[in-house]
């Protein structure tokens, strides 16, 4: 596992390479979601790691996607959003690639993060990208990426919105039960709702704002 982590991690590294926000984002969400394999779902230590690792190549398709089109302050135009939702593709296709050359390593776990990269997007009502999947068609684990991705997008700052404050974020995740999110995810989560909020805190080393 030791050179699985690496490699994964290495794989992380180059595609956000120069985006130390987008860095520090998959690494958050790898740790959200390995959060939520251990206290919502239960699993055992080594598959909440393998999720922890798929979590952290979930965007690596966005290498393709041009700079000035990821970083832009406004709204997408429909060829540009279109053109950005292919990252899902091009992340999956990525890593069947890179399976193939490794292998003698844990195809497993490969496709585990095919999965998460491809189908990360898809929303439990099935109006999400790039298939239309919805509910349980969606992969658990895409599901739980799905969720603590949103959930680390909204409370972080970019240069054109300020970070949500957590009870904005519980809001949106509440409203969202059974129609974007799964709800069995959201009200587990909502469980354990203040060991998570420690480990957010740790993890961005500032003081929520939860009202």
């Amino acid at each position: 596992m030791h050179s699985l982590t690496s490699l994964f991690e290495s794989i992380a590294f180059v595609a956000e390479y120069g985006e130390p926000d987008a860095d520090r984002h998959v690494k958050r969400v790898a740790t959200y979601a390995r959060f939520v394999g251990e206290h919502v779902l239960r699993w055992s230590p080594a598959a909440c790691e393998r999720l922890a690792l798929a979590a952290l190549v979930h965007d690596v398709g966005k290498v393709v996607i041009p700079r000035e089109i990821l970083r832009k302050p406004g709204p997408l135009m429909p060829a540009e959003r279109q053109y950005v939702q292919c990252h899902t593709v091009y992340g999956r296709d990525m890593l069947v690639e890179l399976a193939r050359r490794y292998s003698g390593l844990d195809g497993g776990l490969f496709e585990l993060a095919q999965q998460v990269a491809l189908y990360h997007h898809e929303r439990w009502d099935g109006d999400g990208y790039p298939e239309g999947l919805c509910r349980e068609e969606i992969p658990l684990a895409a599901r739980v990426v799905h969720l603590v991705d949103v959930i680390d997008a909204r409370l972080s700052p970019r240069p054109y919105k300020p970070g949500q404050s957590w009870h904005q974020v519980k809001q949106a995740l509440v409203e969202g039960m059974f129609l974007d999110f799964d709800g069995m995810l959201v009200t587990g989560l909502l469980e354990v709702e203040s060991a998570f909020l420690e480990l957010v805190q740790a993890q961005t080393y500032r003081q929520l704002v939860t009202i």
